[in-house]
């Protein structure tokens, strides 16, 4: 899979399928570009497909820069003149929709459309940054092993939790989170959780947009995304059932279903 420079970090992507139209896939934190491989296999006969890890992340290099939103913002701006890719739809989901956000604020026209999955444009609560602090300091002195029940119950659903079909993923991915740098992670999370809010730049967005939230994401939940979708002008919103915090990996099936029906509406 082909790797490309970007902003003094190389970025590892996937670049396949075919079409006029582009879609990047942009994935949350502790996740990486495959837990989009159900949309990318429904979607590569129809659409150029481009998902990518962030930098820290997957197999994306780890850097000593930042890894604030605004830095990843740029990151992004910068792999799409790159790569030159026009005619784009931006799936995001949790810190991909942090990012895709401010594209689509900050660059109106740039974007077809906008999906913005279990995310918020608020910032974090006090109680919120002390929970998940406690965690990210966990992780940065003694690595993912002491937590990964906590990072699940996070990430996924109490369906996904109890559902042995879904067993081998989440072993899959706890085996990924054991070998994530420790250092680079913190410095993430410790940029989401005091991250600031992007409310007010929200009118700016003039692209279709898609709020999708799963009815078990206990870390962006259901109303996070209702104030969300009523702040941007052209939203509309969709609950997926028996999905968490990744519910493009929990329930692709639904996911794609409502995706592609947005897709027809454009």
């Amino acid at each position: 899979m082909p790797e490309i420079q970007i902003n003094n970090a190389k970025y590892h992507y996937v670049d396949t399928g075919k079409g006029d139209e582009t879609i990047i896939f942009a994935h949350g934190f502790l996740m990486d570009n495959e837990m989009f491989r159900y949309q990318i296999e429904a979607l590569k006969d129809t659409y150029r497909i481009i998902a990518f890890d962030w930098r820290g992340q997957g197999r994306s290099e780890v850097t000593e820069n930042d890894y604030e939103m605004d830095d990843l913002y740029e990151d992004a701006l910068a792999l799409i003149e790159a790569l030159k890719l026009k005619n784009l739809h931006w799936v995001g989901v949790s810190m991909g929709g942090f990012i895709g956000m401010r594209i689509a604020a900050r660059h109106p026209g740039l974007l077809r459309s906008l999906v913005l999955a279990d995310t918020s444009d608020e910032g974090e609560t006090f109680i919120k940054k002390i929970r998940w602090g406690i965690l990210a300091y966990i992780f940065k002195y003694f690595g993912a092993a002491p937590i990964i029940k906590g990072i699940q119950k996070a990430l996924f659903g109490k369906s996904s939790l109890a559902n042995p079909d879904f067993q081998p993923i989440m072993d899959e991915y706890a085996e990924k989170w054991k070998r994530l740098d420790k250092n680079a992670t913190f410095k993430i999370a410790w940029a989401i959780f005091n991250r600031l809010p992007v409310t007010n730049e929200l009118n700016n967005i003039k692209s279709p947009t898609l709020v999708v939230v799963g009815d078990e994401d206990i870390a962006r939940p259901a109303d996070e995304a209702e104030r969300l979708t009523k702040r941007i002008e052209n939203a509309r919103m969709e609950i997926i059932p028996r999905a968490g915090h990744s519910s493009p990996l929990e329930q692709p099936e639904y996911f794609n279903r409502v995706y592609t029906d947005f897709l027809r509406q454009l």
